[in-house]
């Protein structure tokens, strides 16, 4: 009886199983051979008392396992495949007789999990080749975007994961066992794979992890081996428009190539007289390159000829000279009252190229820019045999991808280049039959820098303007802003850039002991989270705004340089945040029997926080009453904003809690990280977070059909940069601003200077200081309690049933409040005492608190099929609910580990508690692979001859097909303040209150909630699709209610998703050894019209409409691809 199971972190698998005579009772001292047919290495292991044998750490790869002792027949079990992570049980019962002679027993790779309580799935290299998911010429090359295809995955609107109703935070993706994390943002860098070529499987574990995990959830891919024999591929896939259907509502298709061409292969290692590498060193390599030549067209909004030189008469409109008050002289300025500094900035502008060139409109210049995206990667993995014990692998990717990024007006058109290196190298040894020890160093290594060849200090510095430059610390240009009459020049900053770095040291010791497989290991991360750091725009190089102050015209006020008011940021040091993560972990797999296996293990990690090499982060600690405290970095005083300090009453002296009070509240005290008693990250971390874990599995049964598993354990949810990056800058924003208008209306400067003279620090009414986003003082990583209970048969050679319960309790989930939310009023918020708030002296006070939490619940049913000469199924289906209150006031996809929007209610968070925007009721996935049965070695024709095989024979079918309900949408609108706590006049998104239900029984695009059903909170004359404006005005808008409205979260259910997607394949053998492969495959098929959520902001027009069609999940219009491979 052969089973297989996924394990633990490592990337190798187990071979395992019990030699019993024909009565059952264990036969101990049997040799056990096996052998790694791809490479011919070999293996020889002895069964214990108990009969029992275990090959850990064994190659993923092909195996024949044979079974000797004394008196007993040969047993061997031929064409065994074993995957990385997997335990494959090859149970063998040897008959009574002559060694010589042979029992072959039927080779399976089996298709239930038989040893553990792990639920997991995966998609080998064949289907990653064959599923119509048509990704190997879309915008990337990536697979990412398949993993959406397997049982328990569901994907967002923006294409991201949950793994068993894990968030994606509490996922941990990995190449060869190496993270490939994202640490900016805690999420999947989707170019973080190595090229398809090289994959090997895909493996997706989401439930029951041993406590060699940290998370619940885990993606790992692993990369490919060479073999002793050469083999290989050239292959070529490609897109265009011609395969497509058109979008919703377009009425032509998009220009669209796409082509990625390459080639790979590898074998054993041989240098001819020199070293040759059979069965004992092998490669594999491969290289493509990816185009995909598109454009954009431009569409920009610029002055004419005429207006250039100062002639207004054809605009319609009266220009005024500010000196005089009067028009200028036949609606014209003159020429030598144009600012210099305006003429060089109008070089940037193009002359009119549509329309009516006479006249400034929309559109009159249009251009078509080269905006293509082209990718070039390569991959190299070496595997060595050093002696019969030790083994060593490395592997070495590079990816280069560049997009072509066009600029408005005349500027030239940058690149944004991404830049993937990841490295691994991991060293295997048996130190014993029964210890083991696998090392394994890696890292992984994701840039991103934006570029433009265009000197942005250089030009700018030629304008002459008095106060900024000569130096800047990067490339960028003024932001200038003429109030929508013209396109602005908004592109900034340039050179931007991310970084996302990875160093990781792992090393797993297994001991083997009687029963007992027992596992130790540790884990050491350190990671390194990079991007540039902007406040304002244009920053050092000033933001500058006209909106027709002066001369009564937005474009006449630039001519002239007069802008209404400028401002700039003194930006120093870009966000460098580095930190090191730390785990360790034992666990036990205690076979109790032959028919129970226990696992119990503990997992400890250490996560601190991030610092920032620039001292670029700050923290608002509240538990100072009235006036909360400011925190820095220890030594950065320097890196502070004196304007920023002056704005929210900042104590004098720093470390220091003496100045004058304001609103009836002290000073704001400003402490470094040191004299505050906390880390240099700012925040405290849990320093004892222990993870137990606890599982089962029980075949009640002797022929082992039949398990009966499950199991509980505590998981970290590990927090990352999106946490970090909301700390950076607020401290450090070292803002000015000037105002030109003096009190008559009249300029105080004009270009070439930027001020009339002044610090430009605005420091006279406290009350509206902004803190960008706090973090918790006491923060708490988030984790999670899982718990899952399986039942599994083998309902047939090759088909197997899963029937599970899975659920998990996640709590300390980030949210978002604002800190000084003022407190429910009938009064209008802008007559309200700034004492009523809870800091009286700040404005808002943004956070990311810890204390949110989220329950899942599923039922899940999985039929497999596999390894059959035809056939390969997969079919699943979910029914699911999960519940969460870090989602904010309306969510669009899966929250992120900063939670979801900010919150609507700072004191309610219930208020914000319901289902989970993305997770749908009920998921059906089924994935194919059936080979047809006709033609040369088939069923039908196997005798055919080969011209007639060569039209017959090698097809193959490859299909996925989806069925799904609906996300979970919530009602919105913004702009009003019903609970007079200032939610509303800062942004916040809020509820309306709920009257009816909502929800249609026959819903359209054109009505898909009833508008009737809600209504605007205070508003009793208040019409659907009109602004909500309660509390905002006391002299036109209803007072105040003292509450939010009582409409909840995810009450309306939205469109739901069906699609089929199908692939039709033909093999023709060339030779003996070259085979010939074209495909053609088709996303969404049948072209069905998946709709996408109707607008459910009820002071919008379109308020219960669908506008649109959904287009992930393979949901959109029809896309086609064809390939070519010739493989050997």
């Amino acid at each position: 009886m052969l089973s297989a199971v996924s394990i633990a972190q490592s990337t190798f698998g187990v071979i395992l199983g019990t030699v019993t005579d024909v009565s059952g009772a264990a036969v101990a001292g049997a040799v056990i051979r096996i052998t790694n047919t791809d490479e011919n290495t070999v293996r020889e292991l002895t069964t214990n008392e108990s009969g029992s044998f275990e090959a850990v750490n064994s190659k993923p790869g092909h195996y024949k396992v044979e079974a000797s002792a004394k008196g007993f027949q040969l047993s061997t079990a031929s064409e065994l495949t074993l995957t990385s992570r997997q335990t494959l049980r090859v149970d063998m019962a040897l008959k009574v007789g002559d060694v010589s002679e042979v029992v072959n027993v039927e080779g399976s790779t089996g298709v239930i999990t038989t040893d553990t309580q792990m639920v997991a799935t995966a998609i080998n290299a064949e289907k990653l080749a064959t599923l119509p998911g048509n990704v190997r010429a879309a915008d990337s090359t990536s697979p990412y975007n398949l993993i959406a295809l397997l049982p328990g995955v569901q994907s967002d609107n923006s294409g991201n994961f949950t793994i068993q109703g894990n968030l994606p935070s509490q996922t941990q993706y990995s190449v060869d066992g190496i993270s490939t994390t994202q640490v900016t943002g805690n999420g999947p860098s989707r170019k973080s794979f190595t090229s398809m070529e090289m994959i090997a499987e895909i493996k997706v574990q989401g439930v029951g992890n041993t406590a060699e995990y940290g998370q619940s959830g885990d993606v790992t891919t692993i990369s490919k081996s060479g073999t002793n024999d050469f083999h290989g591929a050239a292959f070529w896939y490609h897109q265009n428009r011609a395969l497509d259907a058109n979008r919703y509502g377009a009425l032509t298709k998009p220009q669209k190539v796409a082509n990625d061409v390459g080639g790979s292969g590898g074998g054993p290692v041989t240098i001819p007289h020199v070293y040759n590498g059979k069965n004992k060193t092998f490669f594999f390599a491969d290289f493509e390159r990816f185009t995909f030549p598109r454009g954009a067209t431009i569409q920009n909004r610029v002055p004419t000829e005429a207006v250039r030189n100062g002639d207004f008469r054809n605009e319609g409109v009266t220009v005024y000279d500010p000196t005089t008050g009067q028009p200028f002289a036949n609606n014209v300025i003159p020429a030598n009252r144009i600012s210099d500094v305006s003429k060089k900035l109008l070089s940037l502008y193009p002359l009119p190229n549509a329309g009516d060139l006479t006249k400034i409109h929309d559109a009159n210049f249009i251009a078509n820019r080269d905006n293509s995206y082209n990718s070039n990667q390569y991959d190299i993995r070496v595997d060595h045999y050093l002696t019969s014990k030790q083994s060593v692998y490395a592997r070495w990717t590079w990816l280069k991808t560049t997009t072509n990024t066009p600029k408005p007006l005349a500027l030239p058109s940058g690149t944004a280049d991404e830049n993937s290196k990841m490295f691994v190298v991991s060293h295997n040894y048996t130190l014993k039959p029964n210890l083991l020890n696998e090392f394994r160093f890696g890292f992984s290594l994701f840039d991103n820098a934006n570029a433009m060849p265009f000197d942005g200090p250089r030009f700018t510095n030629s304008l002459g303007l008095v106060g900024i430059g000569p130096k800047f610390p990067y490339n960028g240009l003024p932001d200038i802003d003429i109030d929508g009459q013209v396109q602005s020049l908004d592109v900034d900053r340039v050179d931007g850039f991310g970084k996302s770095h990875t160093f990781q040291y792992t090393d797993n010791l297994t001991w083997i002991k009687g029963r007992h497989t027992m596992k130790f290991g540790g884990d050491i991360r350190h990671m390194r989270a990079g991007s540039d750091l902007g406040f304002i725009g244009g920053d050092n190089y000033g933001n500058y705004s006209f909106d027709g102050t002066f001369s009564q015209n937005a474009v006449g006020d630039f001519l002239l340089g007069l802008p209404v008011g400028t401002a700039f940021a003194i930006v120093k040091n870009d966000n460098d945040g580095r930190t090191n993560h730390y785990a360790v972990y034992a666990q036990d797999s205690y076979r109790v029997s032959p028919k129970l296996t226990l696992e119990f293990g503990l997992r400890y990690e250490y996560h601190p926080s991030y610092k920032d090499s620039g001292g670029n982060i700050g923290n608002f600690d509240p538990s100072v009453p009235k006036s909360g405290r400011v925190v820095y970095p220890t030594g950065t005083e320097a890196n502070l904003a004196p304007g920023y300090l002056a704005s929210f009453n900042a104590c004098p002296a720093f470390n220091s809690t003496a100045g004058p009070s304001a609103n009836g509240a002290p000073c704001t005290p400003v402490f470094s990280a040191s004299a505050a008693g906390l880390p240099e990250g700012l925040r405290f971390v849990p320093k004892l977070r222990f993870l137990p874990r606890f599982g089962f599995a029980y075949r009640p049964f002797t022929n082992g059909k039949t398990v009966i598993r499950g199991g509980a354990g505590l998981y970290n949810v590990v927090v990352l940069g999106s946490v970090f990056y909301s700390l950076t800058g607020t401290l450090q924003s070292d803002a000015r601003q000037f105002l030109n208008p003096d009190l008559q209306g009249k300029p105080t400067f004009a270009w070439p200077n930027i001020n009339a003279g002044g610090s430009g620090i605005v420091s006279d009414s406290f009350g509206n200081a902004y803190f960008g986003t706090a973090n918790s003082i006491d923060f708490k990583d988030p984790k999670s309690y899982q718990w899952n209970f399986s039942v599994d048969r083998e309902i047939a050679r090759s088909t197997g049933l899963r029937v599970s319960y899975i659920g998990q309790r996640t709590l300390s989930l980030v949210w978002a409040p604002d800190l000084n939310q003022s407190y429910y009023s009938t009064q209008f918020y802008a007559a309200q005492p700034l004492s009523r708030r809870p800091f009286p002296n700040w404005g808002v006070v943004n956070t990311r608190a810890t204390g949110a939490s989220a329950i899942y619940h599923a039922g899940q049913v999985e039929l497999n099929h596999h390894l059959s000469s035809t056939l390969q199924l997969n079919s699943t289906y979910t029914f699911a609910s999960n519940l969460a209150d870090n989602q904010g006031p309306s969510s669009t996809g899966f929250a992120g580990e900063t939670g979801g929007g900010r919150s609507m209610d700072t004191y309610n968070r219930a208020s914000e508690h319901g289902p989970v925007y993305a997770t749908r009721r009920h998921r059906w996935i089924t994935t194919a692979v059936y080979e047809l049965p006709f033609g040369r070695g088939r069923t039908y024709g196997s005798h055919m001859n080969k011209a007639a095989d060569a039209v017959i024979g090698g097809w193959r079918l490859s299909s996925s097909f989806l069925a799904q309900s609906g996300p979970y949408m919530t009602p919105t609108f913004s702009g009003g303040d019903p609970s007079g706590t200032g939610s509303g006049r800062i942004g916040r998104t809020q509820h309306p209150d709920r009257v009816g239900d909502g929800n249609l029984s026959n819903p359209t695009r054109d009505k898909w909630a009833d508008i009737g059903a809600f209504v605007c909170p205070g508003s009793p004359n208040w019409q659907a699709t009109k602004p909500c404006r309660t509390g905002i005005s006391p002299t036109s808008d209803p007072a105040p209610i003292g509450r939010f409205g009582n409409s909840g979260v995810g009450i309306i259910h939205g469109p739901s998703t069906i699609n089929l997607s199908a692939g039709l394949a033909k093999t023709v053998n060339l030779t003996e050894r070259f085979k010939l492969k074209v495909e053609g495959t088709f996303t969404n098929v049948l072209n069905h019209t998946n709709l996408a959520d109707p607008n459910l902001s009820i002071d919008s027009s379109s308020f219960g409409k669908i506008t649109s069609a959904r287009a992930s999940e393979f949901g959109g219009s029809r896309t086609g691809q064809v390939s070519a491979r010739i493989e050997f």
